[in-house]
Parts: C-alpha cells; structure tokens; sequence
C-alpha cells in the first residue's frame, strides 16, 4: 500500500482534487506541457499558456466517420466505423489491439481479445506451439520428452523418441559407446565376462595406456562428457545442445541456429531471455507477457486483455484509456464497462478510478492494490476475494506450484507421488507412470535390478534360482565361485559389485535421479539422463533455480515476484498488476522511470501517477 499512499501525497501537492467516490483524480487540464511541447495521449499543448488541454470529441468513442455517420452499434475509429465488439485492432474500445503469439492471430470475441493459432499449432498457455515437433510439448501441452544420456530427445509426429549423439549407439532405448561400454563391448548386447574392461571395443584385462577403468569402461578423462575429469562426473546437455569435455572441464556445444548464451543454447530469433543478442531480455507489461519474433521484442497481452501503446490494458475500466486507448476520465470520475461516470456500480468497487470486481480480480482481490502471486507455467487468479493459481494447460497445480506430472518422478501422474527407487537402479516417469533404469549390465526382475549373472535367485534369467548347494556363476548355476566371492550364494566381484562392494553385504546407495555405482571396491552414484551431480545429488541445471545452469548458481529472489529457472537460464515472474521493466517488478502507474510502461521516464520535475507524467 506504500506506493498508493504516495500517489495520494503527489496529488494532494499538485493540487488536485477528488470527488464523490473517486480516490484519484484524472485530469491533467491546465497541467504544464513538457520541454518539448507535448502532452499524454488523449490532450495537445495549448501554444500560447504551454498548458495541456483536452482533445476535442475526437478522442473519446465517436459515432462519427469521415464519410459521416456509422451505424448505431458501429464506432468511428480513426475515421472508419467499426464494430468494437469484434474488431481485433480496436476491441472494446478504438485503437485497443488485440495481441498474438508467434503462429496465432488476435481475435476480439463480445469486446474481449484473446488469439487463435494457425494450424498446425495449438495453443499451450500463451503460446502456439507445433505438437507434433515440439520435445517440450510431445503430442499434448505440458508433455515434454524425457532425456537419455549421452542422447537428444526428440518428437517426432507427437510421439518421445531418441537420437544419440555421435559415435554413441542405440542399445535397448539407451545411447552407449560400443567402444567402452562393458555390457555393450563392440556390438549391442555383447557384455564382458565378469573381471573384464572394455577397451577401444573389445574385452580385456586392463585398460589401454591414458584409459582409466570406470565400472568397467575404459575411458579418456580429459574428453569423456560421461567421464569428465574423473568417473563421477557427468557433464549436462542443454536444450538444442551437445556437452562435451575438453582437458577434464565440462562445457557444451549448440546447434544451428542455436548460439551458447551463459549456459544455454538460445535462439536469439525467438527467446524472449536472448532476443537478437545473449543477455537481451525483452521486458513484459502488466497482464502481459514479452515475446521475441526475428529478434525483435514484442508484447504480448494477456486473454482479456487488449495492447495500448505497449500496455495491456482493459478499455471497460482503466480510467487512463476508457472505452478507447488514451481516452482519460475527468477528474472525479470513474471508468466502468468503457464509460467515464461518477460511480461504481453496486458489486463494484473503485480502485485508483477503476470499477473491478474485489471477488476476481487478480490485482485488487478481496481489496484494492492486494495483488495475487504468479508462477512459471501459471497465473495469479482471484476467486470468491481469496488469490489463487490457474496453471497452464497440461499443467497441475502441487504445493503452489504448476507442475507436469507426465515426467516428474516426484510427482508421477499426481501431486507428491513419488517413484520408488531401487537397488542397482535408479526411478523414472514416463506418462504418468513410475517406472526403473537399471544400470549397465543389471536386469530388471520384478521391479529390482539384478546382475543375472551372479544372482543366485536370477542366475542366467530372471526367476531362475540354483538349488541350495549350487552358486550362481557368470550365469550358469555351478558348485563353486573360482576366483570370485560366494556372497550368499552369488559369485560377485567385489571391486565392481554394488550389493556387495568391496565386502559382501555392503549395499551401494544412490540419491535421487542417480544409480550407484562401485568401483575400486568403493561406492559412488552416477546421475540419470538431464540431471548433474553438484555435491551429493543429482539435479537438473534446466529447471533448478537453486542450481540453475550449473552448481551453485542460485537464482535471485525478486521483490513482489516469484524467479524461476527454464531451460538453464533464470527467469521470474511478478505480481498481478505490475510489470517486468530491466529485471525487476514495477507498477508502471507510479513508477517515475517507467511511466505507462516500461523505459517511459517522466521528464524534468514530472512524478507518474496512473501511468501518467504529471507536474
């Protein structure tokens, strides 16, 4: 309420009154032009007092055109005659603009704007997206395409699939090197006996001189992202990206047109955070979004809500552009339903000069300036005067914040359910659904990943036990282990085994989005597909804004918004009622550096009030 309390402040000492049931008065007659002889929209300089007056009849709905008189439910707009309750460029009011995404149209349905899409895009939030293409939205909104290791997600015809990165090969829907991979030595499917290393594609005792031995794999830590500087870390692929590793240190590579922007691959052709140059953020107006098309910034407003001059803006109550952009209300009046009166209807009440409902209104709910909080995927709502959330389609609302449950193993097909975890294994969502990974060379019997070749309940194939006096030896039940340990039965070597590392026993446990591992006789956990070890956990640099694009890298938290990571970069969103202006969140109806909208500074001794340079 502070800043309110200073507009009433500025108006008390610019000696402007109020009336009725107005709190602020509108008019600027008699009010100084500026130093170069201009006024806000809606009134002209007078020559010979330098003072803003208001513009004839001409500014405010005329049922007037240049030929002459329009029909009685048409309006005159820059001397045509239009229908305001269906026309896209003047809806509900002359010169309000009814805004779109990139591949959609604006529409104007009974007064209101919203946009339709051009097939064969669909509408997903405030965008018009391709279902059949898009790795973020696969085949429905919300639905994205869960990444592998060491591969690219990809949608073809709206279905989830994988292409790997090259020279990795697809073994059993999982992206491996052939060259290294001890259950895929040289071929698919061709595993090395127990004991053995996969060396430049064959199966050996030892690793090559420069080759080190990481569970089994022998691998070049100067240049393996799967093996980066030791056998723990694996390095993180951005959207549109490759990771790579050069002398031990993660880092990444982006495809065309793509161009590497603080740790993402952005398209500075259309990425409202990177819009014709890395680091260029397009600001977005109130009830509004910023949108980025050929490397230009453009606004975007809400369902709802139509564009004036930048602002998004409702002609049916912004006393400010009442029934049409830049048409000011008289001091002492109010805006309701488009025309300038003294009162608010009854269930109506008026904040700063505008007739909202306190019951819906995401900016004034259950009382005026008591503005909702917004989050990624969603938007502030007013419901019954109590603020809520609606997330966007193919997104639910969990804990206050909307989330996909198509691919979130903490929240799998519901909000909080969380996928079970497994030994050897490492939990997964797909549709809804938990599912397991099992790590290289481990099987999944009956929802556990078992080494079928040591396993003496599993041994050679899942469910196929030995008998009591037998061990289960490279697969094959026998009367003796040889050079391997008896661990209950099962011949293990406990340097690699992870139920039994370096000791029968010794279960190797795992965080999170990760699989264990041994090695050395010593455990460790290598993180699933998209996600990135920082410490002791698996994270995704993508999402994560504790983490966001690497470890560590903490995303600030924003004065009356909510910040927020996408696809590696941080983003946030603000309060219903104000605007993203150069990183924070403002209220452009009071704000001297961003007037009206955002960048517009008041001149000279000027002070903003409703959106507007007043002296």
């Amino acid at each position: 309420m502070r800043h309110w309390a200073r507009v009433l402040t500025l108006l008390l000492l610019s000696g402007l009154g109020t009336a009725c049931e107005s709190d602020i008065a509108m008019s600027l007659d008699g009010k100084a032009c500026d130093e170069q002889g201009q006024c806000v929209a809606g009134y002209v300089c007078e020559a010979s007092t330098r003072q803003c007056v208001r513009v004839g009849e001409g500014t405010a709905p005329s049922s007037t055109s240049g030929d002459g008189a329009c029909a009685s439910d048409e309006t005159a707009c820059s001397g045509a005659c239009v229908d305001t309750s269906s026309h896209a460029r003047n809806c509900g009011g002359c010169g309000a603009t009814c805004s779109a995404p990139p591949n959609g149209a604006g529409i104007c349905l009974e007064g209101s704007c919203n946009f339709a899409c051009n097939k064969p895009f669909s509408p997903c939030g405030s965008s018009c997206l391709d279902l059949q293409n898009d790795v973020a939205n696969c085949g429905a909104c919300g639905h994205a395409c869960p990444e592998a290791a060491a591969g690219t997600a990809a949608c073809v015809k709206g279905a989830c699939t994988t292409s790997c990165d090259a020279p990795l090969r697809a073994c059993g829907g999982a992206c491996v090197d052939v060259a290294l991979d001890p259950a895929h030595c040289g071929a698919c499917d061709q595993a090395c006996a127990p004991g053995l290393v996969c060396s430049e594609g064959a199966c050996s005792d030892s690793c090559v001189e420069g080759k080190v031995n990481c569970g089994g794999a022998c691998v070049d830590l100067e240049t393996s992202a799967q093996n980066c500087g030791n056998c723990e870390t694996r390095c993180s692929t951005p959207n549109g990206g490759t990771a790579t590793c050069t002398s031990g240190r993660c880092g990444f590579s982006c495809s065309a047109p793509r161009a590497a922007c603080d740790g993402a691959c952005a398209d500075l052709q259309s990425d409202p955070l990177n819009c014709g140059a890395c680091g260029k953020q397009c600001d977005a107006p109130a009830n509004g979004s910023a949108s980025c098309s050929s490397g230009q910034c453009q606004t975007l407003c809400n369902a709802g809500f139509a564009d004036c001059a930048g602002a998004c803006i409702k002609t049916s109550n912004d006393p400010a552009n009442c029934g049409a952009c830049g048409h000011a209300c008289k001091s002492g009046e109010v805006c309701s339903n488009g025309t300038c009166t003294l009162n608010c209807p009854t269930a109506t009440r008026n904040c700063a000069g505008a007739c909202v409902d306190p019951k819906t209104d995401p900016a004034n709910c259950g009382q005026c300036a008591k503005m909702c909080t917004g989050t990624a995927h969603g938007a502030p709502a007013c419901t019954d005067g109590s603020c809520e959330l609606t997330c966007d389609a193919g997104y639910k609302l969990c804990g206050g914040v909307c989330l996909s449950l198509d691919s979130d193993p903490s929240n799998c097909g519901a909000c909080g359910k969380v996928c079970p975890s497994t030994q050897g294994g490492s939990a997964t969502c797909s549709a809804g659904k938990c599912g397991i990974q099992c790590g290289s060379g481990l099987q999944a019997c009956s929802g556990a990943c078992i080494d079928t070749s040591s396993s003496k309940s599993n041994c050679g194939a899942c469910g196929h036990a030995c008998a009591a006096t037998e061990v289960c030896q490279a697969g094959k039940c026998a009367s003796e282990c040889g050079a391997k340990t008896s661990c209950s039965g099962s011949c293990v070597d406990v340097s690699s085994d992870t139920q039994n590392c370096g000791e029968c026993d010794n279960m190797c446990a795992a965080p999170a989005f990760a699989t264990a591992r041994c090695h050395d006789g010593a455990c460790g956990f290598d993180c699933g597909g998209g996600h990135q070890k920082c410490g002791e956990a698996c994270i995704d640099p993508k999402t994560d804004r504790q983490n966001c694009g690497g470890c560590g890298k903490k995303c600030p938290e924003v004065a009356d918004g909510v910040s927020g990571c996408s696809n590696g970069q941080c983003t946030f969103s603000c309060n219903a009622g104000l605007s993203q202006c150069a990183g924070a969140c403002v209220d452009t109806r009071s704000d001297e550096m961003n007037c009206g909208k955002c960048g517009k500074k008041c001149p000279g001794k000027q002070s903003c009030l409703l959106g507007l340079c007043l002296l």
